[in-house]
């Protein structure tokens, strides 16, 4: 279980993209498409840490874009990001100049990818029959890992920060 530290570029927002997550983004303001256009060249990643009004929260979630959806005549585009790795923050930057956009020096842990217990794998199973009318077997989850369980039961951004800072 080695610790790596890195800098990545930053992407404040109150939003968390659990690793195995996908989530549309629109990007419009100019340092942010800058952000996403370097990270496009360079074949690079950014992280999400979680901003509540305007606070840069200890906690975040490196993404990978996907795919850009559409491009529109001013620069603006509409992306699909995939969380990977859950990071903390060691140190911020606003702004990582000359650029527009912040960065931060994070650091992970690179772990397995752990399975959700046996316990676990069952309160999900009764949990989806009972909220969503959806009947799961054993074999269905069987490998599954805490994020998709987390990513089943709808998290709201609170609680998946809470979640990612355990």
């Amino acid at each position: 279980m080695a610790i790596k530290q890195l800098t990545i570029p930053m992407f404040p927002l109150n939003v968390v993209v659990l690793p195995g997550e996908t989530l549309k983004l629109h990007i419009y303001e100019e340092r942010y498409k800058q952000l996403v256009n370097d990270c496009l060249e360079n074949e690079a990643h950014f992280g999400i840490p979680f901003s509540v009004n305007g606070k840069i929260k200890s906690n975040g979630v490196e993404v990978s874009i996907s795919r850009v959806l559409k491009t529109f005549e001013n620069g603006e585009m509409d992306i699909l990001i995939k969380g990977e790795r859950v990071f903390s923050i060691l140190e911020y930057s606003n702004v990582l100049k000359p650029k527009l956009y912040g960065a931060a020096i994070i650091e992970y842990e690179e772990l397995e990818e752990r399975s959700a217990s046996n316990y676990l794998q069952e309160l999900a199973m009764e949990f989806l029959a009972l909220s969503q009318s959806k009947i799961f077997d054993y074999e269905t989850l069987n490998g599954i890992v805490i994020y998709e369980i987390a990513n089943f039961l709808q998290l709201s951004a609170k609680e998946k920060f809470q979640l990612i800072s355990i």
